[in-house]
C-alpha cells in the first residue's frame, strides 16, 4: 500500500524528492511555488489543522510571512512557526540544488558518482523537470547525504514534526533542530 503524507507541502519537485526519500513515503502534497504552498496550508482542511511547508528561499518574497516567527536557523535552513496555528515553514536557503551541493561538499562526495552534474546550473537542469520528484539519481544522492549536518537537521526536524504534529513544542523543536 502506498503511503502518502498530505500535511507536508514542498514547493518544488526536488524538494518533493528529498522529503519522500527522507521520510520513506510514496508521496507528499507537492505544490508548485511558495504561493501555492501557503494556499494549500491556509485553506480547506489544513487551514486550522497541522501543516509543514518547505520553501526554497531563492526568489523574491511573494508572500507576507508576518504571521510566522523564526524559531531557529542554520547555514542552509530556517524554521518558522505560525503565531497561532500548528503550521510550520522550513526555508531552504538559497535553493534545494544549493543545499544538495553544499551537503555533498561537506561529505566530500563526487556528484559524478551519482551521475549528476557538480555545478548549480547543471544540477538545476536535472531538478527543474516535472519528473525530478521521482528522479532515482537524486534519491540515491539524498540517501548518501543523510550524514551531512544540514541534511540530518532537515530529516530530524521534519520527522519530529511529522510524528508529534499537534504535540510539538517550540522547546523540543529547537533542541531537535540543533
Amino acid at each position: 500500500m502506498a503511503v502518502r503524507v498530505n500535511h507536508i507541502f514542498p514547493e518544488c519537485y526536488v524538494d518533493t524528492n528529498i522529503l519522500k526519500t527522507l521520510l520513506q513515503v510514496d508521496g507528499v502534497n507537492h505544490q508548485y511555488g511558495c504561493t501555492r504552498v501557503m494556499a494549500g496550508m491556509e485553506t480547506g482542511r489544513f487551514s486550522d489543522g497541522f501543516a509543514i511547508g518547505i520553501i526554497d528561499d531563492d526568489k523574491k518574497k511573494t508572500y507576507n510571512y508576518s504571521d510566522y516567527e523564526e524559531l531557529c536557523r542554520s547555514e542552509h535552513l530556517v524554521l518558522m512557526k505560525h503565531k497561532t496555528k500548528h503550521h510550520y515553514l522550513i526555508f531552504v536557503c538559497k535553493a534545494a540544488e544549493d543545499f544538495l551541493l553544499a551537503c555533498a561538499h561537506e561529505l566530500g562526495l563526487n556528484m559524478a558518482d551519482y551521475d549528476l552534474p557538480d555545478t548549480l546550473e547543471g544540477l538545476k537542469e536535472v531538478t527543474k523537470s516535472s519528473e525530478s520528484d521521482k528522479e532515482p539519481r537524486v534519491k540515491k544522492l539524498v540517501n548518501a547525504l543523510r550524514g551531512a549536518s544540514e541534511m540530518a537537521r532537515l530529516e530530524r526536524t521534519v520527522s519530529y514534526l511529522h510524528t508529534k504534529q499537534y504535540n510539538a513544542t517550540a522547546e523540543e523543536l529547537v533542541a531537535v533542530f540543533g
